[in-house]
């Protein structure tokens, strides 16, 4: 009982599915699907190039960037995670737009995986943030919303399935756990479950495309996020980093992980490979630990090599 105890107040919540029930700001993870939104929405052919000080100007409000980019087009702010691109971008689009290439790609909605424990994950509307903080509509709502920061919130399976949408064509499917059923003397009765598909988005290729050339450079530019964590010749993988502040400002009291900051950063990595031809989607999030291209990237890249080297 102690021991269960225990378990129960650590603040890491361990018996948890994090897969499936918790949910968490996605940070930068989120760039390629406004990326598309942008594309779609003509929005980058109108803005194709965005000069990034270090910081982007709203009103009295200054929103920092994470240094000062330069002169960026679409796959340079994808390789750098330049937020001040993603933010003109978003601004540009609105609210409205975001929120619906948000749910295009499922978030905010359940993947339909069967478990009933699953979370849905939540994109704030325009009408939720005047209803929530009783105030007029403020753009930086849409801002925020677009990098994957302030009330947004999604699934690890989500984001996983998002992403496999980016590497399949614009397909979400319908997640599935069951590979066969056995009877009671183990012989085998179904066999082989056939993909249901969700959603078509109707991405033109071209777009999808676009978007790829700049996740292939997260990891395999200079100047990627992610890139001091490839593998040279190995396996070649396109993906996004990603860094989410979190509110906590509380250290965890856990005997066994004294030094579990809950006020770090969440460390993510999303991507697939191969990055030509993909055949396996992958989401790393280290809960609380820092910069997702130092932390979250090695563990994905390493996990991709490795399977694709059994193969």
């Amino acid at each position: 009982m102690a021991r269960a105890k225990e378990l129960d107040t650590d603040p890491r919540r361990p018996r948890i599915d994090k897969t499936l029930y918790e949910i968490y700001q996605p940070g930068s993870t989120l760039k390629p699907m406004v990326a598309i939104a942008g594309l779609m929405e003509h929005v980058v052919k109108d803005h194709p190039r965005v000069t990034c000080g270090g910081y982007y100007e709203l009103g009295r409000d200054r929103k920092r960037c994470t240094q000062v980019h330069g002169d960026v087009d679409l796959r340079a702010a994808l390789v750098q995670s330049c937020n001040v691109y993603f933010y003109r971008l978003a601004e540009t689009l609105g609210l409205d737009r975001v929120y619906k290439y948000f749910t295009d790609f499922g978030f905010g909605q359940k993947t339909g995986i069967g478990i009933n424990t699953e979370a849905a994950g939540f994109i704030p509307t325009r009408q939720w943030y005047v209803d929530h903080y009783k105030t007029p509509f403020r753009i930086g709502y849409t801002l925020n919303e677009a990098i994957g920061q302030g009330n947004t919130r999604v699934t690890l399976l989500q984001l996983a399935m998002a992403y496999a949408a980016l590497a399949n064509g614009g397909v979400i499917y319908a997640p599935k756990l069951v590979n066969g059923v056995r009877s009671h003397d183990k012989e085998v009765v179904e066999r082989g479950f056939p993909a249901k598909i969700k959603k078509t988005l109707g991405i033109p290729q071209e777009y999808l495309e676009e978007v790829r050339k700049g996740m292939i450079g997260v990891v395999n530019d200079s100047k990627g996020t992610a890139f001091d964590a490839r593998i040279p010749d190995g396996v070649l993988i396109a993906g996004k980093t990603g860094t989410a502040q979190v509110s906590q400002q509380a250290e965890s009291t856990s005997i066994a992980f004294p030094n579990f900051q809950l006020n770090r950063d969440h460390a993510w990595f999303a991507g697939f490979a191969p990055a030509i031809q993909p055949e396996l989607a992958i989401v790393v999030l280290v809960e609380h630990g820092g910069g997702g291209g130092k932390y979250a990237a090695p563990i994905a890249i390493n996990a991709l090599t490795e399977y694709f080297r059994q193969r």
